[in-house]
């Protein structure tokens, strides 16, 4: 797969505001999908990519007491969405520069 991009991902898993733990995963996304890259004001990037699908979902029917009293089924629309760490920024910048 010569057109997958690696990047590091971290999932939040316990701890304090002070002291959060987080476990890293090794993702990758095409990047013949990428449509879109937005810089984040914190230094990570965002990368949009060209995968928009309809996922059912379900909602909940609340009367005026606020008790649940049905659900509904609607379909959304959905985007990937990859946030890139300033450490990926730079290499997915140089693998992907004209």
């Amino acid at each position: 797969m010569k057109n997958q991009f690696f990047y590091t991902r971290k999932e939040l898993v316990s701890g304090t505001p002070d002291n959060p733990e987080f476990k890293e995963y090794r993702d990758s996304f095409n990047v013949d999908k990428v449509i879109r890259t937005i810089t984040v004001d914190d230094g990570r990037l965002l990368v949009l990519l060209d995968d928009i699908h309809q996922r059912p979902q379900e909602t909940e029917m609340k009367n005026k007491q606020g008790r649940v009293t049905s659900m509904k089924r609607e379909m959304n629309v959905f985007q990937t969405e990859v946030y890139l760490d300033p450490a990926d920024v730079e290499r997915f910048v140089k693998t992907v520069s004209i």
